[in-house]
């Protein structure tokens, strides 16, 4: 059976300071009784310096008694010396080691959950759809699903989002959301024409009534027709009855129907995660861009945010805005119809929400008809709404 040869470091090396006569004589006998001596240097005539392996230590040391040679132990390197100090030290190195262990393992789970961008769309609302694409604290970070299709199921589950963003930074996870922006029209001033009725703007169903002043002549649950008079605006009778004119609100339950028509081939954007922050100077509606900077992305969407320089209360039209870039590209993708179906509905629901106004909401939806056709879903959905369904009318003289 052959034997291994480790390597001489393996073994263990001690460096030797001999001193005493006829060294070279002992060298000689030590080297015949097949001693491995390296690194031979004289100090002077009658001292010497080697290096000889762990194994032939205590047979160097007997012969080197023998001849009357006095020895010192200079330095010792090798794996066996090693191991000695690493025993001393136990508990040492077991806590280097697991510390490095527990930062390996710690590192692989995701830790925070950031979001940001947030103002209209409740954040526990984004932390639980988060939590059912996979996304949680505690998650490990291999098991995380793919960035694209959680920004896409985000997205088609927040009508009230632009886009979502999703980036991995080490052990937290931040989702950037941008709100559409959401443009309330100024309150319409009633024309001065004097006391009004209210009258229904469209056939429905009575849900609620909030009258600040006036007479209500239907009640929760009364069906009403287009241009029936909801509250009158004079007290007692008609003919000789006190005008005040009526004000409030009367949420009607009214009912829609939407047709919808969705390519299944959609051309869609997909943020990689990737952004830089900017910060250029403005004046006026200028920015002042630097002509030697490149843009960092070539394809990008942008979001400013403007910082004017204040006095006071007042802002003056110079100052700083902040540009951040976010790279993003476009996919090509095929929709299931059940997407298609699922995208519809979205859009035909923000279209419809739009139309209410701020008081308006939606309590059911139902889609009465589906039919694939030529690569597009068609559709027609019913929506069930709530909705201020009280205009104002004008009291003529005589009534």
């Amino acid at each position: 059976m052959l034997g291994i040869q480790w390597p001489n470091i393996v073994k263990g090396k001690i460096d030797l300071q001999c001193s005493g006569p006829q060294l070279a004589s002992v060298l000689n006998m030590a080297v015949q009784e097949g001693i491995y001596v390296e690194n031979i240097y004289w100090v002077d005539e009658r001292t010497i310096r080697i290096t000889i392996l762990l194994p032939d230590f205590f047979l160097f040391t007997s012969l080197m008694r023998k001849q009357k040679i006095r020895l010192r132990i200079i330095n010792k390197a090798g794996l066996p010396f090693l191991i000695k100090r690493v025993k001393r030290r136990k508990s040492f190195y077991i806590g280097m080691i697991l510390f490095f262990f527990l930062i390996f393992l710690f590192s692989s789970f995701i830790w925070k959950v950031e979001i940001e961008g947030t103002e209209r769309i409740p954040e526990a609302q984004i932390r639980s759809l988060l939590k059912k694409e996979g996304i949680y604290v505690g998650q490990l970070k291999r098991d995380l699903p793919d960035r694209e299709l959680v920004q896409h199921h985000l997205l088609t589950q927040l009508p009230q989002a632009s886009w979502v963003g999703v980036r991995v930074e080490g052990t937290r996870v931040t989702v950037t959301v941008v709100e559409k922006k959401q443009i309330e029209p100024p309150p319409k001033e009633l024309p001065s024409y004097g006391p009004v009725h209210l009258v229904a703007s469209k056939n429905a169903l009575i849900y609620d009534m909030r009258v600040e002043r006036g007479n209500p002549l239907v009640e929760v649950n009364d069906v009403v027709r287009q241009g029936q008079v909801l509250v009158s605006g004079i007290y007692g009778d008609p003919d000789t009855g006190t005008v005040v004119g009526a004000k409030g609100k009367v949420m009607g339950e009214v009912w829609y129907e939407s047709e919808v028509t969705v390519p299944v081939r959609q051309k869609r954007k997909v943020y990689t995660g990737y952004r830089q922050k900017i910060t250029l100077p403005y004046i006026g509606k200028k920015i002042l861009w630097n002509p030697f900077r490149e843009l960092p992305y070539k394809q990008y969407e942008t979001i400013q945010r403007v910082q004017p320089v204040q006095v006071g209360n007042r802002s003056l039209p110079f100052g700083l805005v902040e540009q951040e870039f976010l790279e993003m590209e476009w996919v090509n993708q095929k929709l299931t119809e059940e997407e298609a179906v699922h995208l519809g509905k979205r859009q035909a629901k923000e279209e419809l929400l739009q139309k209410l106004g701020a008081d308006g909401r939606i309590l059911e939806e139902k889609v009465l008809h589906q039919r694939l056709e030529n690569g597009k879903v068609y559709l027609k959905v019913h929506f069930d709404v709530i909705e201020n369904i009280a205009v104002p009318q004008p009291i003529l003289q005589g009534e």
